[in-house]
């Protein structure tokens, strides 16, 4: 009977799955208990290589089915709020930078209302632990938990733009979904410092002491320079302060010559191709940035014009490598001279 009925169902060397599972199944024995021939358990017939490949293929699609519904539609994180912009009536697209994701852009939404609870959480500057959603073109923030505001950086005018700047300058070098770890910790810390300063100079005021110009900054000014070369250091751009940029000769300690279009320093003998003079002060406090750490560097007291030397240098090569003038620049000089 068996194989008669195999013989029939057989078109183009397959069977249909129902009459597999059902002569599958209906096999008897003489008494009426269900059991298997030996043609139907062996290895080469074609039954039970079809029935084998049918079971795998729904095995298969089950175990993708699972794993798609067991897939996070949310995921946690430590954020810094880079950047905001208004998106629509009530939300905003924020530009994030993690340690883990690097910068992206996600939506926050509802928070440009009063009675927003994540408002608070998602500032400029602050660095809070998001919960965001999976979106199809944008991330969405659910949740947000503020971790440091820094409060005493919000207060002064001066330490605030230069929060400001710090942020715009990681927004401009550091590109979309690439992860800096070592960028996001100088700028954590970078701020924390900005911050303990600002406060610092807020408890002088408080004590009526006056104040000169160079004490009203602090060390943020240099602190500033510092960020910027170890942040052009991070991505790539090092300036080249130990050799002639265009002949590679030993710089030697006298007046040298500087160009950023040729990455850093110029002997006396390239003269020809320098941009500005580069005194030989400026360039061992380049140097010694550039190697050492922030704790050491602190203990410098370069001076107004050292301090003026050194940021036309590093806005020289932020504005080569960029192409353009940062917006904060404007802003900063405006406060210094005031």
């Amino acid at each position: 009977m068996v194989e008669h009925l195999l013989a029939k169902e057989k078109v183009a060397g397959s069977i249909p799955v129902s009459r597999s599972l059902f002569l599958f199944n209906r096999a008897t024995s003489p008494s009426g208990k269900a059991r298997l021939c030996k043609s139907c358990t062996s290895g080469s017939n074609p039954l039970v290589a079809s029935l084998l490949d049918v079971i795998f293929v729904h095995v298969f699609f089950i175990a993708i089915r699972c794993f798609l519904m067991r897939s996070p539609h949310s995921y946690a994180t430590e954020a810094i709020v880079l950047k905001r912009t208004d998106l629509g009536e009530a939300d905003r697209i924020l530009t994030l930078f993690t340690p883990g994701k690097g910068k992206f852009h996600a939506v926050a939404k509802g928070t440009r209302r009063p009675i927003s609870k994540l408002a608070g959480h998602v500032d400029l500057l602050c660095r809070s632990q998001l919960q965001l959603a999976l979106g199809r073109n944008l991330d969405i923030v659910t949740q947000a938990e503020g971790r440091e505001n820094f409060m005493h950086l919000r207060s002064d005018l001066w330490h605030m733009t230069c929060g400001f700047y710090l942020a715009e300058l990681v927004d401009r070098f550091v590109e979309d979904q690439t992860q800096h770890y070592d960028i996001y910790t100088m700028l954590l810390e970078t701020l924390r410092y900005v911050d303990a300063d600002a406060g610092a100079l807020q408890q002088q005021r408080e004590k009526a002491t006056p104040l000169t110009p160079q004490q009203e900054e602090g060390h943020t000014r240099l602190r500033l320079r510092y960020f910027e070369l170890h942040l052009l250091m991070a991505i790539g751009y090092e300036p080249v302060l130990a050799n002639c940029a265009y002949c590679a000769s030993e710089i030697r300690p006298e007046e040298n010559g500087f160009k950023a279009a040729l990455g850093g320093v110029l002997c006396p003998q390239c003269s020809r191709h320098w941009e500005r003079r580069l005194s030989l002060d400026a360039l061992k406090a380049l140097r010694y940035m550039q190697r050492s750490k922030w704790s050491d560097v602190a203990r410098m007291r370069p001076d107004a014009r050292l301090h003026a030397e050194l940021e036309a240098v590093m806005y020289d090569l932020l504005r080569y490598h960029l192409e353009r003038d940062m917006k904060s620049w404007s802003f900063l000089e405006m406060m210094r001279n005031v």
